[in-house]
């Protein structure tokens, strides 16, 4: 009797142990938007994930739900993609071709056309699936097109989509961010910043990954100490960064509280 007693101690603190090990195993955050539900798998050893909607069912965000994860949609916010179902019906609205990305335009944020498109077909199509948040991409369009209009733009747009109670993560759009905290209303506008390309580069001709140049490294840090100053959250997006880069950024995010990915590749599957 008392053998048996000590072998299920001994199982329990066993089981104990692998789940305390699984959870410390388990990765923060990853940014996955080059797969879909047939590769769901590929979600299981991550807290939080940014993932393509138009590649999900509802259905999968109730299961990643289920598994206690938090799951954010892609919004491309500032450009149009050739391949989209609804390119022809706003093509009329680009800017111009955007550069290393040659099947996408940056576009024309100022439009009431485009503005209604994003917060009342989009984000209310995500929001419905049950997202709970949003990954804002190319807000980077105010960095080329810095007019008034373009800013005032992208600041109505997500005003509107605050109404949907969503976290927003603006990636990049750092000129944009900036000027929103010169003017105290960032915190008004959106929750936190993923900023790719920090610690590494990305060559698109030669489509091989590199250390970033230290300038570059040096200028984003102390954006993002800003940031972070500020009272947004920070996100990493790297590419490729190798075992010792990789333990330099490391030991950056853990000192400054920001949360970290490392891609294998720029289509992010």
């Amino acid at each position: 009797m008392k053998k048996s007693l000590m072998l299920i101690v001994i199982f329990n603190i066993t089981l104990l142990f692998i789940s305390g090990c699984a959870k410390k195993l388990q990765n923060e955050y990853g940014v996955f938007l080059g797969i879909n539900d047939d590769e769901i798998k590929k979600l299981n050893d991550y807290k939080q994930v940014v993932i393509e909607p138009q590649e999900f069912s509802k259905e999968s965000i109730d299961k990643l739900h289920n598994e206690e994860k938090k799951i954010y949609g892609y919004l491309n916010v500032g450009a149009l993609e050739e391949y989209r179902t609804y390119f022809d019906r706003f093509k009329s609205l680009s800017l111009g071709v955007y550069e290393d990305w040659p099947d996408e335009r940056w576009i024309d944020v100022s439009s009431k056309t485009w503005q209604d498109f994003i917060v009342n077909e989009l984000a209310s199509e995500y929001n419905n699936m049950g997202f709970d948040g949003l990954f804002l991409d190319n807000l980077d369009v105010y960095y080329f097109f810095e007019t008034d209009d373009i800013f005032n733009g992208l600041c109505l747009i997500l005003e509107s989509l605050k109404e949907f109670d969503l976290k927003l993560i603006i990636n990049g759009g750092d000129t944009f961010v900036s000027r929103c905290i010169e003017k105290d209303i960032a915190l008004n506008l959106f929750d936190g910043v993923n900023q790719e390309t920090v610690f590494t580069m990305i060559d698109f001709e030669s489509k091989t990954y590199e250390k970033q140049l230290i300038e570059e490294t040096t200028y984003f840090k102390k954006y993002l100490k800003s940031v972070k100053d500020y009272g947004l959250e920070v996100y990493l997006l790297e590419y490729h960064a190798s075992n010792s880069l990789s333990k330099e950024i490391n030991s950056y995010c853990k000192e400054n509280g920001f949360t970290w990915y490392n891609a294998n590749n720029l289509e992010l599957n």
